[in-house]
C-alpha cells in the first residue's frame, strides 16, 4: 500500500516537471521572492478533416491451388 502511494506521488512529480519543462506551466519568480504560476489553456475536442484511409477489398479470382490426393488402396480418392 505504501509502495503504491509513493509510486503515485513520484508519477505526479514527474508529470508536473514535464509540464514545466514543456512550457505548459510557467513559474515566474519575482524580486521579492514570490512565485506566480501562469498556466496555458489546453483545448480538447474533435475536428472534421479529410484523411486517406487504406481500404481492403475482396474479389473473386480463379487461381491454381495445390491438390493432394490420398488413396486407401481400394481406388477411392479423397
Amino acid at each position: 500500500m505504501l509502495r503504491t502511494l509513493l509510486l503515485l506521488i513520484a508519477f505526479i512529480v514527474v508529470v508536473v516537471m514535464a509540464l514545466i519543462w514543456t512550457g505548459y506551466i510557467n513559474l515566474n519568480r519575482h524580486a521579492d521572492g514570490t512565485v506566480s504560476i501562469d498556466a496555458k489553456s489546453v483545448e480538447v475536442g474533435t475536428t472534421t478533416t479529410n484523411v486517406q484511409v487504406p481500404v481492403v477489398r475482396t474479389e473473386t479470382r480463379q487461381v491454381e491451388v495445390p491438390n493432394v490426393a490420398v488413396t486407401n488402396g481400394q481406388g477411392n480418392t479423397q
